[in-house]
């Protein structure tokens, strides 16, 4: 077990020589984050509303280790070219996945590159028996910037197939 505290929040950055655009409909497409995450190993769009728009809804598919388990999750900003967000829906019938996290991505234009910045927020943390059962088996979840810089670099030698290797800056918040 790690003795880490836990973060509340945290980002990371990354330029990524990629139109906005571009990059920003890679980072919609939800059905491609097992691609390039560490955690998430697939995810797919719910029935409602229109896939990738403010209200619409995606279950995510984890694992780590032997831990496996899925999120319903809900689209919370979707402006194209700037900012893409979502948070993990809080289940009021499982207390172990009434929690609630903010992922977001911010994007900057910065002539034929972009600046993404990818952020999380725990905007309603565990229970503490959950907490720490968490701490034991995702001992990783007290901090997700390194999985999260993963995730960029990954976003990168997709948007950049000549990239051979790629350096994240921590913008760590609290």
């Amino acid at each position: 077990m790690s003795a880490r505290p836990w973060r509340s929040g945290g980002s990371t950055t990354l330029t990524i020589a990629a139109p906005v655009d571009a990059v920003y409909a890679r980072i919609a497409d939800i059905t491609a984050t097992g691609e390039r995450s560490l955690e998430c190993r697939a995810a797919q769009w719910l029935p409602g509303a229109q896939p990738g728009t403010v209200g619409a809804r995606f279950r995510g598919h984890n694992r780590t280790g032997i831990a496996r388990w899925s999120r319903t999750c809900e689209v919370i900003e979707a402006d194209p070219g700037v900012t893409f967000a979502f948070r993990t829906v809080p289940q009021r019938i499982d207390r172990s996945r009434a929690d609630s996290t903010i992922w977001r991505y911010r994007l900057q234009a910065n002539g034929d590159t972009t600046i993404v910045t990818h952020e999380y927020e725990i905007v309603r943390p565990p229970a503490a028996f959950f907490r720490a059962l968490y701490g034991r088996v995702l001992p990783h979840h007290r901090d997700m910037r390194p999985h999260m810089a993963h995730t960029l670099n990954a976003l990168k030698r997709e948007l950049e197939p000549s990239h051979s290797s790629a350096r994240t800056e921590d913008t760590g918040i609290d």
